[in-house]
């Protein structure tokens, strides 16, 4: 079964949340060194300032889709809901 577009992109911005995690962390360990120039240092620095805003865009828009996917979950659920709720009405009524 193909999963929904949804679920595609919940899967996609996790992928790239974890690699950006992965690259801050190398990044930070390699600012720790010391042989490290420092006009390189300046520059990764930037890198690193960069690159954590974007992880930080990616992460709110996770929360977003994670927050639609519930939604598409309550109609859902609701409709099953609806759905058992007149069938029940209906074996009531007609004593089936």
């Amino acid at each position: 079964m193909k999963p929904c577009p949804l679920q595609k992109q919940i899967e996609i911005s996790n992928d790239t949340i974890a690699s950006l995690r992965e690259r801050v962390r190398r990044m930070e360990g390699k600012l720790n060194d010391p042989n490290l120039p420092e006009e390189r240092k300046r520059e990764m620095s930037l890198e690193l300032m960069e690159i954590t805003k974007l992880l930080e865009t990616n992460e709110e828009q996770l929360k977003k889709l994670h927050k639609e996917n519930s939604k598409s979950f309550a109609v859902a659920a609701c409709l099953f809901f609806i759905c058992f709720l007149v069938y029940g009405l209906y074996v009531m009524v007609n004593g089936v």
